[in-house]
């Protein structure tokens, strides 16, 4: 079975800034993720503990000798959603800013699958 994934403006402006070999890397990744969703094996995924999110995930890529860390969940539709990715470095502080990030840009993803949800509800009962 194949999983859904779709990422976020902020994830693809970060994409875009990255090398071309780093690019492959995160897509080898990814590609797993498409392929094993939640079953994705540990050296690829682990959880991220200090989330709000208790399905907060994180990919682990590495190019070259640089750690990437990309954080994820799966969304209510059961579509991984790819929510920000940056160079690991000073985990401490690292997991502090980025954490914050992906909860909250993840908090605006489910935003607006519920606005979403109410517009199409309304339009079912307006027929």
């Amino acid at each position: 079975m194949a999983y859904d994934v779709e990422y976020t403006d902020e994830f693809e402006s970060w994409w875009n800034e990255l090398r071309v070999r780093e690019q492959r890397s995160v897509t080898a990744v990814v590609n797993n993720l498409k392929e094993r969703g939640p079953n994705l094996k540990k050296q690829y995924s682990s959880s991220v503990r200090s989330s709000r999110h208790g399905h907060m995930r994180e990919l682990r890529v590495q190019s070259g000798r640089r750690p990437i860390r990309i954080f994820y969940a799966f969304d209510p539709r059961r579509t991984a959603i790819l929510l920000i990715g940056e160079h690991k470095r000073h985990p401490e502080r690292f997991y502090r800013e980025y954490v914050a990030r992906a909860d909250a840009i993840y908090d605006e993803h489910l935003g607006e699958l519920r606005r979403e949800r109410v517009l199409e509800s309304e339009t079912r009962e307006s027929r």
